[in-house]
């Protein structure tokens, strides 16, 4: 069971995932999953985007406002 220091504050009091991607936004390779967007609820702080993966077939990837999240995301998934 989850308490409240376990709970993400960001995630509660503000809308991090964005339904567009801006420009400025770094894509990622590595497909999501529901662990991982889990993961990136919890564990990251900044904006994030999901989008369509058009090279694979149904895939979403993120996309990320802080190039450091992204790698860290890549780091951790692929």
């Amino acid at each position: 069971m989850k308490t409240l220091t376990d709970i993400n504050l960001n995630q509660w009091f503000m809308n991090r995932e964005l339904n567009f991607i801006p420009n400025h936004f770094i894509k990622t390779h590595t497909p999501t999953t529901p662990e991982s967007k889990q993961w990136i609820q919890e564990k990251l702080r900044g904006r994030y985007s999901l989008t369509l993966n058009f090279s694979v077939f149904g895939d979403t990837i993120p996309a990320f406002e802080d190039p450091q999240e992204a790698t860290f995301y890549e780091l951790t998934w692929s």
